[in-house]
């Protein structure tokens, strides 16, 4: 019984384990829509409850973009990796399996 219950604890001391995985590679869709160019490699820092997100670019520079239409998938990539198109009023966010989603360009966030 003593023996069933250390087991118990360690497998549950187990999870407790930070695991850091790599980001997936883009798919093949996803490299022939970057193939187009214009796209840049992003994260996705947070998303708001009305589906507004805040995208942080390489050079530091943090961009809030505003759905055009609901995005199904963009809560799943808080703190991953994403390629973003912006435009002057428009944004385009790919994922690396190659769906995209619409986004009004709310502009760079001087004070993040």
């Amino acid at each position: 019984m003593k023996a069933l219950a250390l087991g118990v604890i360690a497998l549950a001391g187990c999870g407790l384990i930070p695991v850091s995985a790599p980001a997936p590679e883009p798919s093949v869709k996803a490299v022939q829509i970057l193939a187009g160019g214009g796209y840049e490699e992003a994260y996705v820092m947070r998303r708001f409850a009305d589906g507004r997100l805040l995208v942080g670019l390489k050079d530091g520079s943090v961009w809030f973009l505003d759905p055009k239409v609901n995005c199904p998938w963009c809560w799943t990539y808080v703190d991953q990796r994403v390629y973003v198109k912006l435009e002057k009023l428009s944004a385009t966010i790919l994922n690396p399996e190659g769906d995209t989603a619409e986004f009004w360009n709310g502009g760079r966030m001087e004070n993040w």
